[in-house]
């Protein structure tokens, strides 16, 4: 991809904070509730209020500035990302904590999106799910660094250390934004109409509701995985980051692996084998939650069938959506972190009722109805 290489890596930096932004909360959920004095609960709220947020802020921001100048409208993105987590780490109660992980949303809202449509645009579209891969090895890449750094601080200095850790790292992507990302080139304002008609393709909007359960499903598990570590799992909490760490290099090498995998299983292929690992991990914490030779490993790795899907999946969407990819890409990016919102929501109603221990048996039912959605997908 010769001169796009930094313009990509530089994507998936700003990939990388929104990214930090949405789940540093999973790393410091268990001093967070502590903190403010809540319940498990709240905790759940401040995480799928931000995934609903930004849910509603992506598309909403291609109707209103979709016709900024791309690198102005990342840059602004980004400083209003970063301001929100600033102001959650000065937060003193639940309300003011919510409405910190709401402007957090709103700036992470056209992240997603306009790096996405930014890197299409520097190579040729059989180059862009490599590209793909760089930009969404930014969300990976967090789970490595950003989430053990985040849980390593809250563990050292307080949570609220750790949300200004990731407020300074947004604002350093914004600066890199301004002097790395090339400007001049404009998006279209999206109308009501256009995205329904978008999501009215048979291919288009069921690929987009396949992101959608494969998020949700997830995250059922996800944002509630440090209460399972320590009450499933029954490990101590200092051994939370060192698992956050492994499980983040082994998403990051999921990621790195679709491209292959690609080339050998086909992009379908890789997507269904992706979908079907995540489940497979999911049943085997299930099932055997204290076989530590089965639990741990997949505990590390259901990330690695995640971030296999995601590139081929946009690829797929860019595919389908043809000169609409922008404002497909807009509307994926509102069912990832729907997704977020829904799982969160689900894992916080399935651990008050049930308890921790079936959380991973819900992700599995609803990676089950994303596989299923993904095979009628392929017959549009």
């Amino acid at each position: 991809m010769g001169r796009a290489w930094p313009i990509l890596i530089l994507l998936g930096f700003c990939q990388f904070c929104a990214s930090w932004g949405s789940l540093a909360i999973i790393a410091v959920q268990v001093e967070m509730r502590s903190g403010l004095n809540v319940s498990t609960d709240d905790i759940a709220a401040l995480i799928w209020a931000f995934s609903f947020s930004l849910a509603i802020g992506a598309p909403l921001a291609q109707a209103i500035i979709g016709h900024w100048d791309r690198r102005a409208m990342l840059f602004a993105s980004l400083t209003m990302l970063g301001f929100g987590a600033i102001a959650l780490g000065f937060a003193q109660g639940w309300e003011q904590a919510m409405a910190a992980r709401v402007v957090m949303a709103l700036g992470a809202a056209s992240v997603m999106p306009t790096a996405s449509v930014i890197a299409a645009s520097v190579v040729t579209p059989e180059q862009r799910p490599a590209a793909m891969s760089v930009v969404f090895g930014g969300l990976t890449a967090s789970l490595v660094i950003a989430l053990p750094i985040s849980s390593a601080v809250a563990e050292a200095l307080g949570w609220r250390a750790a949300w200004f850790v990731a407020g300074s790292a947004a604002f350093t992507a914004a600066l890199g934004v301004v002097l790395g990302v090339p400007g001049g080139v404009r998006g279209t304002r999206a109308s009501l109409g256009a995205m329904l008609s978008v999501l009215s393709s048979r291919a288009t909007g069921l690929t987009i509701m396949t992101t959608l359960l494969l998020i949700c499903g997830g995250f059922i598990t996800y944002s509630m995985m440090a209460f399972w570590f320590v009450e499933v799992g029954e490990a101590p909490r200092s051994a939370l980051t060192f698992a956050l760490l492994l499980g983040g290099i082994a998403s990051v090498g999921g990621n790195a692996a679709s491209s292959f995998i690609v080339t050998a299983l086909g992009r379908e292929g890789t997507i269904l084998s992706g979908l079907a690992f995540t489940a497979l991990c999911f049943l085997i914490l299930y099932a055997t939650p204290h076989v530590y030779l089965l639990s741990y490993p997949a505990f590390i790795c259901f990330g690695v069938g995640w971030s296999m899907c995601l590139a081929p999946l946009q690829a797929r969407l860019m595919e389908t959506a043809g000169e609409r990819a922008q404002l497909a890409l807009a509307l994926n990016a509102s069912a990832f972190f729907g997704g977020q919102g829904l799982g969160a929501f689900g894992g916080g109603a399935v651990y008050e009722a049930f308890g921790p221990v079936m959380l991973p048996l819900a992700s599995v039912c609803v990676l089950c109805g994303a596989t299923g959605l993904f095979f009628v997908s392929r017959r549009g």
